[in-house]
């Protein structure tokens, strides 16, 4: 599994959804630069994106 490009996808995810009008969606966009392999593989199992 390829975690950059999963922290691609999240960063796309939820940059639709701040642009959708989401506003805790903005909060996440904000720290997935910074997380850990394993909390980008969390989020993306949690948005099912894995």
């Amino acid at each position: 599994m390829d975690i950059e490009e999963l922290r691609q996808r999240l960063l796309d995810y939820y940059g639709t959804a701040v642009n959708s009008g989401i506003e805790n969606a903005m909060s996440e966009l904000n720290e997935i630069e910074d997380m850990s392999d394993e909390e980008i593989i969390a989020l993306a199992e949690e948005n099912g994106l894995v």
